[in-house]
């Protein structure tokens, strides 16, 4: 959960061309040729003062973005003991990603999956902003007009 969340975060928000290796830790060491470790018992980019690591990373690298801020208080519901009351779309994520992890054939195609998760809850947030912000001209059209502007408005807004 936290882990494939905190990843995408680092190359949407932090560092693009980042790459990840996965380690068996705790039986293999963490050493400086992996790189910079997150998620991880008593690292710096790690759970912290009941703060999880996406977390954590916002506020480290000072990732100020509403939807960044939602999402992460759904990683924190969801990674956080006794914490998953408080975000409704927590509980839901947390299955879907826990599904994902037992059917996916290594961490990598896990990382991968769960990317295009976080990105398309990204996009769900700014797509409701739109909407609301945009709702009288879309009800005017037809559902492929709406969802050509709509696709047409969230690509522009990326550029």
């Amino acid at each position: 959960m936290d882990r494939t969340a905190s990843a995408w975060l680092i190359k949407k928000f932090i560092d693009p061309d980042a790459e990840f290796v996965f380690i068996d830790w705790p039986e293999e060491e963490v050493r400086p040729e992996h790189g910079i470790p997150f998620d991880i018992r008593g690292v710096e980019l790690g759970h912290r003062d009941n703060k999880c690591t996406f977390e954590v990373m916002v506020e480290k690298y000072s990732i100020d973005d509403p939807y960044v801020r939602r999402i992460a208080s759904i990683v924190h519901a969801a990674d956080i003991k006794g914490d998953l009351e408080k975000a409704p779309e927590a509980r839901g994520v947390k299955a879907i990603l826990s599904g994902l992890r037992l059917i996916t054939s290594s961490d990598y195609e896990t990382l991968e999956l769960g990317m295009k998760i976080w990105e398309a809850l990204y996009t769900y947030f700014r797509l409701a902003d739109l909407e609301e912000k945009h709702g009288e001209k879309l009800r005017g059209m037809s559902p492929i007009q709406r969802l050509r502007m709509l696709k047409q408005m969230l690509s522009g807004e990326q550029a």
